[in-house]
């Protein structure tokens, strides 16, 4: 189990501290062993970091990573759009479908008294013109007018 005071050794080694958060912390230190190794595993680290070799950067390198910065921006996916524009389209398609849905509700009721007529008129067989005696469509004529005489 780690001390929950080892998350202040990075501050206390920054010197981010106050003079009273340090003299606590160092008080704390060494009554504790386990804030005690991560202090000089810490500073250790600090110290390998401190005597590294320093490398200069090759010419034009940042230049060549704030454009390829901007190009990755550019390219982002659609799914980067933020979270509210994406909320805002889909209510804006909700409320199109919903417009779509009460227009051609409104439009089939004003309309429902006519298209039944005019369905029932266009299922008549009186709109084609006589069928010659000897053919198919003739004799099922005949036959439908002899069912109807009944």
């Amino acid at each position: 189990m780690s001390c929950p005071k080892s998350k202040l050794i990075s501050a206390y080694l920054d010197k981010e501290m106050g003079l009273g958060e340090k003299t606590a912390l160092e008080s704390h230190v060494q009554g504790c062993a386990q804030c005690e190794a991560a202090l000089k595993d810490m500073q250790s680290m600090q110290a390998a970091f401190a005597n590294a070799e320093r490398h200069q950067a090759p010419y034009g390198f940042a230049t060549r990573v704030t454009a390829r910065t901007a190009a990755l921006e550019k390219k982002r996916s659609p799914w980067s759009v933020p979270l509210f524009i994406r909320f805002a389209e889909a209510a804006a398609l909700v409320i199109v479908i919903t417009i779509g849905i009460l227009a051609g509700t409104v439009m089939t009721n004003e309309r429902s008294a006519v298209t039944t007529t005019n369905i029932a008129s266009s299922l008549s067989l009186d709109l084609f013109d006589a069928a010659p005696p000897g053919s198919l469509g003739g004799a099922y004529l005949a036959m439908t007018e002899v069912k109807n005489e009944k």
